[in-house]
C-alpha cells in the first residue's frame, strides 16, 4: 500500500490516489482482475494524499468560495487530468486544484 507518504507537492497541485474497488461486492459478487485494473486506469474517484501550499487559494483565475479539500478526503476527478505516477505499487495522479469536480463521500457508490 501507499505507505507513508513524505514528499512535497508544489505550487496548487493536488496529489491523489486512485480508489480500486474491492475483489468482492457488498452482495457477494467476485470481480475480476480485469476490473480492477480498469479502476486502476480509468477510476473516478480518488483519494486526496497530498496537496500544494498554494491549493485551493483564489487568485486571478480560480474562485474557489471559500471551499478547501483535507486531506484523505474523497474526490471525483477526470483521470486524464492527471499526470499518472505510480509510488509503492499504487496508482497516483497529480491534479491541477481546480480539475477536482466534487467532493464525495462513499467512494464505493460511484462506478
Amino acid at each position: 500500500a501507499l505507505g507513508d507518504y513524505t514528499d512535497e507537492v508544489l505550487h496548487s497541485q493536488v496529489l491523489c490516489m486512485t480508489y480500486v474497488q474491492p475483489g468482492r461486492t457488498a452482495g457477494g459478487i467476485i470481480l475480476t482482475e480485469k476490473s480492477q485494473e480498469e479502476d486502476r486506469f480509468q477510476g473516478k474517484i480518488a483519494l486526496v494524499i497530498a496537496m500544494g501550499p498554494g491549493a485551493f487559494l483564489d487568485d486571478a483565475v480560480a474562485k474557489f468560495h471559500g471551499k478547501k479539500l483535507k486531506l484523505h478526503d474523497w474526490v471525483l476527478v477526470r483521470p486524464s487530468d492527471g499526470m499518472e505516477i505510480f509510488y509503492n505499487g499504487c496508482t497516483l495522479r497529480l491534479f491541477q486544484d481546480v480539475d477536482i469536480r466534487m467532493r464525495i463521500n462513499e467512494p464505493n457508490k460511484f462506478w
